[in-house]
């Protein structure tokens, strides 16, 4: 959040006022200090103009600023008592903005059921003023949660393909397989006759392919496709 954003119209009235102040200034001083001298002859008219700058001029400027920076100063630290006063900050009413308050007007915002941007808008201004004056607890927490990432691995799925399969199912040899959503099935063969097998994706992510029973429960599972099914064990009698 930039201090820009952090001010409020309660702020930027009196800063423009400073500022105005400090623009007639240099108007006023630029305009005392021009000086013109005109050389006329009978044929052409020269007008040269010479602009001396004012060293009070620019004290005017630097003061302006200085007043403009105190104020966004005191602005932030009313900003930061209030957080204070809402039990959203446990920091230092000292004006300077940093992560700590950021976090706090998120906790404001969150506890308030308002937009949750961190930015102190017209909305979180007046919620905050209006909580902070009657001195209402609003935040029952003064840290900002946030989601751990998932640590799960992603499934490495087997390869569809008959040396992959022939792995699963050795010594037997394959006939002919399906694959989908990381199962398999088909036909293979012992050299004496030939059976239908399933397979699934090995649990251990090893990205091999491992074989699973064919009982009632797994011939219902609505994961494996029907396709599958209908070369698996299940439906081949």
């Amino acid at each position: 959040m930039t201090n820009n954003q952090r001010y409020s119209s309660r702020s930027r009235l009196a800063i423009l006022g400073t500022c105005l102040l400090a623009v007639a200034a240099v108007t006023l001083g630029a305009c005392s200090k021009d000086s013109t001298t005109e050389d006329t002859t009978t044929t052409t008219s020269t007008t040269t103009t010479s602009t001396t700058a004012d060293p009070a001029v620019s004290t005017t400027v630097d003061g302006a600023a200085a007043a403009a920076a105190a104020e966004r100063v005191l602005f932030d630290k009313e900003v930061q008592a209030q957080l204070i006063l809402v039990g959203c900050y446990k920091g230092k009413d000292d004006g300077v903005i940093g992560k700590q308050t950021d976090e706090a007007i998120i906790l404001f915002q969150t506890a308030s059921g308002l937009t949750v941007d961190g930015e102190l808008g017209p909305k979180t201004d007046a919620a905050l003023t209006a909580a902070a004056n009657s001195k209402k607890v609003v935040c029952t927490a003064t840290t900002v949660t946030t989601k751990a990432p998932s640590t799960t691995v992603p499934r490495t799925n087997p390869p569809c393909t008959a040396a992959a399969i022939s792995g699963a199912i050795a010594p037997n040899t394959v006939n002919g397989y399906i694959c989908g959503n990381n199962f398999a099935a088909g036909s293979q063969s012992n050299g004496d006759f030939d059976s239908a097998f399933l397979l699934a994706a090995g649990d251990d992510n090893s990205g091999q392919w491992v074989v699973i029973p064919t009982d009632a429960a797994t011939c219902a599972n609505k994961d494996i496709p029907a396709a599958v099914l209908a070369e698996s064990p299940c439906k081949v009698s």
